[in-house]
């Protein structure tokens, strides 16, 4: 596609614009969106991402909220807002300490989830395997307690008092 202004270049620069429910596009050169004050950005910040999904966790009740500060990591002295602006957390005593703001975070990255099971490489031993799937099944044990899907649940305890007298045989 080439440039909408020049006719010659290009377009690689492409501009969106919606005012009053109109859209409009424009197509342009490098050169010609410079000379029409176009401003071109190249980098893209994982932190910038993250932190338009970061919601300020609810204050709670306790000294830091009295005076309108956010919670503060006793451990590293990371507040909210710093791991918001990092998108990294200081230490492992942040993701209890951010908790309240920590899990809408996850639910909206993972799909809902918050518990990270993870995948057992295919070589790995099958006790391994055999722990993971016991891990899963109970979660889903659990699931199906909560909606009272007691035909579901049973099955699924039934799966999980089997797989655990295996590995209590030794995996096998």
């Amino acid at each position: 596609m080439s440039c909408d202004k020049c006719k010659k270049t290009h377009a690689t620069v492409h501009v969106t614009e919606v005012v009053n429910g109109i859209k409009r596009e424009a197509h342009l050169c490098e050169g010609c969106a410079r000379s029409a004050g176009v401003g071109i950005k190249f980098s893209f910040s994982i932190q910038d991402m993250l932190g338009s999904l970061v919601e300020p966790p609810p204050q709670k009740a306790g000294r830091g909220s009295e005076r309108g500060q956010t919670p503060r990591c006793p451990e590293c002295g990371m507040t909210y807002t710093e791991f918001k602006a990092k998108a990294r957390l200081g230490c492992a005593n942040d993701y209890e300490v951010f908790k309240v703001g920590l899990i809408p975070l996850l639910e909206k990255v993972h799909n809902g989830n918050t518990q990270h099971v993870g995948k057992v490489p295919p070589t790995a031993d099958t006790t391994a395997k055999m722990e993971n799937e016991l891990v899963r099944l109970k979660r889903d044990l659990d699931a199906a307690v909560k909606s009272e899907n007691f035909e579901k649940a049973a099955e699924l305890r039934d799966k999980v008092r089997t797989l655990e007298q295996q590995l209590d045989k030794g995996g096998k």
